[in-house]
């Protein structure tokens, strides 16, 4: 199956763009940590990565949850199913979106930003490999058993639903 067949693809597209998103996050990251400090240009990819948290990946996560799941979880059930996982696993990161949101709020609060940048960096990382992981669970667990357990025109929808949105 070509990847015009495939109901996903939509959803996969986005994952490859926000995985490059989560590497600029990774790097900004990785130097306040080296340097102990938050410059400026630090403090304005933070901000595009709350932004883009709020604006692109929840927005995602809610595409997932309104058309994917619904028309799985009949076909499959929810409880112990991946599902629930991925479920799961979206509520897991939204509150970890809420803890960065938090902490860049006071790094600009902090007189002595390292334990604020510790912080940032404890929930930018754990975000980022978590997601790099729930990524790959869609791509190689989730949308094949959609593409096992649903009908072709309850992959139709899907797919009528994803270009719409």
């Amino acid at each position: 199956m070509g990847e015009a067949d495939n109901p996903f693809q939509p959803l996969l597209d986005e994952h490859e763009d926000f995985v490059e998103k989560l590497v600029e996050l990774e790097a900004t990251l990785d130097e306040m940590i080296r340097t102990q400090e938050a410059s400026e240009g630090n403090r304005e990819i933070l901000d595009e990565s709350v932004r883009f948290f709020e604006e692109e990946l929840l927005p995602h996560f809610a595409k997932e949850e309104e058309v994917v799941l619904p028309p799985l979880e009949a076909a499959i059930g929810r409880f112990g199913s991946l599902v629930n996982v991925v479920g799961y696993e979206h509520e897991e990161i939204r509150r970890e979106i809420r803890k960065f949101k938090d902490a860049r709020r006071e790094l600009d609060e902090a007189e002595e930003p390292w334990s604020v940048i510790e912080e940032l960096n404890r929930h930018g990382i754990f975000t980022y490999q978590f997601l790099w992981d729930h990524f790959r669970k869609e791509k190689m667990s989730l949308f094949p058993t959609a593409m096992e357990r649903l009908s072709p025109e309850e992959l139709q929808a899907i797919r009528a639903k994803l270009a719409r949105a």
